[in-house]
């Protein structure tokens, strides 16, 4: 008889898998610390320090290190209070430090700023010189937030915490920090809390004997100098929570929380793909029925305010994605670069959205997806709910 009540959880070492057992690299690194763990080990006593606060502390870890590489692009400028101070981005900081993030130029570049609502407030382009644009059409290059409704409020709500701790700062005698700097340390707060939400899920949806998986998520080298580049942390959240919840079978919380995603960024619209095919497989098309009527309606809800009082400002990320041409990272502007090939589109005027290329995109991407789909629908394995880490694996090419 045990003098101490028995674990939960009985199973021993052997029933478990270990990445510095039966991972190459895993046993390698093992070494550092003894070898790979021992056959009498005692595994999962552990009251406090389970694999998942672990993996948080390796998390955290990372994500300090990611607020440490745009710490150079932190430092500030200037006199007076927080507002009219600046960041100090002189003789291409940014660049030459490696610590760019599109929060600190957005804060003036979209007007928030000037406490200015997204989708309401508009300015015009301006080149270099400060001259005003014209578009290919003749009319006036007229801008607005270029973001979906969740993520532009979520600047929003940053910027004005931003500015109540400069308010404050001035009556209380606070620290002045530069207003967009604070700005930044209030969406990158928001964004680690997004990303720990995205880890969590990710640990949800991991087979029970291999807890440590999510690892590769959280000690991901792009997290140092990814996560506060942009705002893409809050569509991870919402779409790896729309996967726990449809392991789970819990089809209307998946739905509605893809639609959020979807109004935070466009990709998570993605997933229903990956889950109409589970569906499809396993004959529960009704249950995805649910999930896309949730979607549906989530996203419906969050854009239509914004849609019907300023329907050109919510318009504008629309507009913004057809018209954009073949990005510098692209495999159009590699070839482009190395033959002198000018494009399908040829020369095209500023803003002039780029025909063909979209429609030869959309075409391939079509056809990407009905590959997906036959191998998905016609491979052999699992037809269950949790089968869907099969096809969304096929499916993230």
């Amino acid at each position: 008889m045990s003098p101490e009540p028995l674990a939960d959880d009985l199973r021993g070492a052997d029933d478990r898998d270990f990445p510095s057992r039966t991972d190459a690299l895993g046993v390698e690194l093992s070494e550092v610390v003894g070898g790979p763990l021992g056959r009498h080990a005692l595994v999962g006593r552990q009251p406090f320090w389970t694999p998942l606060r672990v993996v948080f502390v390796i998390a955290l870890g990372f994500l300090i290190l990611g607020w440490t590489s745009k710490a150079p692009c932190l430092q500030q400028s200037g006199t007076g209070n927080g507002a009219q101070r600046v960041a100090n981005w002189d003789n291409n900081r940014a660049y030459y430090q490696l610590c760019y993030s599109d929060t600190v130029p957005l804060y003036g570049a979209e007007l928030l700023n000037q406490g200015r609502f997204p989708y309401k407030s508009s300015w015009l382009e301006t080149d270099s010189g400060g001259h005003q644009k014209i578009q290919y059409d003749g009319t006036p290059a007229v801008r607005y937030m270029e973001y979906p409704v969740v993520t532009g409020v979520y600047q929003y709500t940053a910027m004005a915490l931003a500015k109540t701790y400069t308010q404050a700062s001035d009556v209380l005698g606070l620290p002045i920090v530069a207003e967009v700097v604070m700005f930044f340390n209030i969406v990158a707060f928001g964004l680690a809390l997004a990303w720990l939400v995205t880890i969590w899920a990710s640990a949800g949806l991991s087979p029970r004997t291999r807890p440590w998986d999510v690892v590769m998520i959280a000690a991901s080298p792009i997290v140092i100098f990814q996560i506060f580049t942009n705002f893409d942390a809050l569509a991870t959240a919402f779409s790896m929570t729309a996967l726990w919840a449809w392991a789970r079978k819990k089809p209307w919380l998946a739905g509605v929380l893809i639609g959020l995603g979807v109004a935070a960024k466009l990709y998570p619209v993605l997933l229903l793909l990956p889950l109409l095919l589970v569906s499809l497989r396993s004959g529960k098309v009704h249950e995805f029925s649910k999930t896309a009527a949730g979607a549906a309606a989530s996203w419906l809800l969050v854009n239509a305010p914004v849609a019907m009082l300023f329907p050109r400002g919510w318009g504008e990320f629309f507009r913004l994605n057809t018209r954009r041409g073949d990005d510098m990272d692209s495999l159009y502007n590699v070839f482009k670069s190395f033959t002198g090939w000018q494009g399908f589109d040829g020369p095209l005027g500023f803003w002039e959205p780029p025909v063909i290329l979209n429609a030869v995109s959309a075409v391939l991407f079509g056809l990407c997806c009905l590959g997906i789909g036959y191998v998905a629908l016609t491979a052999p394995g699992a037809r269950g709910w949790r089968s869907w880490p099969s096809w969304w694996s096929l499916s993230s090419c």
